[in-house]
């Protein structure tokens, strides 16, 4: 799972961006881009938006190289 700070327990939003954690102001750039934060606690709901819940994405289907029974000719 990727880490953004806008998913974090310790990111309080109002007049500003505030990390409680690390008592420090950041930007809304970093809080919604992906970092490796050793602070890091979860919440699923985002800062920005209450309605919002984390949402993970679905991984990608591989593609077979063959199908099941049937050679491929090219």
């Amino acid at each position: 799972m990727k880490q953004y700070c806008r998913y974090c327990a310790y990111l309080c939003t109002g007049n500003g961006i505030w990390c409680d954690e690390l008592k420090k102001e950041i930007s809304e750039a970093v809080a919604k881009s992906p970092n490796r934060c050793h602070s890091f606690v979860f919440n699923p709901m985002d800062a920005f938006n209450m309605d919002k819940q984390y949402k993970p994405r679905e991984a990608k289907k591989v593609k077979k190289a063959q199908c099941d029974g049937q050679l491929r000719l090219f």
